[in-house]
């Protein structure tokens, strides 16, 4: 074989092969992802993490569901290192309004960091890791129920404080609800503070909770209520 007919051959090999690793790469990221029931959008995940959350995802959407909050499509569930540079730190996850995505930490990530808790001051485990999505979910959904101009910071942690304590797995809820034994419910809405929240977010969370129960059936209509008018502090 001549050297020009040589050097065809070694471009065409050399071509397909780059075609190859460019396909292989491509099908390595599954763009097009989406959970089973609810739609969401989840790429970037492996196969394993991608189940993980959507079973906390889906937790979340149907207890939203069932106290008449649907969920509406669009958002897009993705590792907090693949997100934009401004929201990687020490956060386990993060609701961006604006891009209607939440972006939530790998579990290996936040496992493998030491210096990264829950706000409960425990470490890091694969339930405790899906309350955090389920946590996220609920800033999503209640995001597309608030009444238009309400103040939505501490009414929006209040609900996403019910619902990841409410679809936490049982054995960790008791944990976690054992670790503030004296830590009374709220009382009434005026006590619920935002203040409170930035001091304590886990303490915040167990006296929510414990308010939402001790409200029994009269808590979808709180719910509904802080979407209408949110909370002034």
């Amino acid at each position: 074989m001549n050297n020009k007919k040589s050097a065809g051959w070694w471009c065409l090999i050399a071509i397909c092969a780059w075609l190859g690793s460019v396909a292989t790469v491509s099908a390595a990221v599954p763009d097009g992802a989406r959970c089973t029931r609810s739609g969401i959008h989840v790429p970037q995940w492996t196969a394993a993490e991608r189940e993980r959350v959507c079973v906390a995802a889906e937790a979340a959407v149907g207890f939203l569901r069932g106290l008449g909050f649907v969920y509406r499509d669009g958002l897009t569930i993705r590792p907090l290192e693949d997100a934009p540079a401004q929201y990687r730190g020490s956060e386990i996850g993060h609701f961006d309004i604006g891009r209607n995505e939440i972006q939530i930490l790998r579990l290996a990530n936040v496992a493998d960091a030491v210096r990264l808790r829950s706000a409960f001051d425990m470490p890091m485990s694969p339930a405790l890791w899906e309350s955090y999505i389920s946590h996220e979910i609920a800033h999503a959904v209640a995001e597309q129920h608030f009444a238009r101009g309400v103040r939505r910071f501490t009414a929006s942690e209040y609900v996403a404080a019910v619902v990841q304590l409410v679809t936490m797995e049982p054995g960790l809820r008791e944990m976690v609800l054992s670790r503030f034994p004296g830590l009374e419910p709220y009382r009434s809405a005026d006590e619920i503070s935002s203040l409170y929240y930035l001091m304590a977010p886990g303490q915040f969370a167990v006296k929510v909770y414990r308010h939402y129960i001790a409200l029994g059936d009269a808590g979808p209509a709180f719910m509904h209520w802080l979407l209408r008018t949110g909370l002034s502090k």
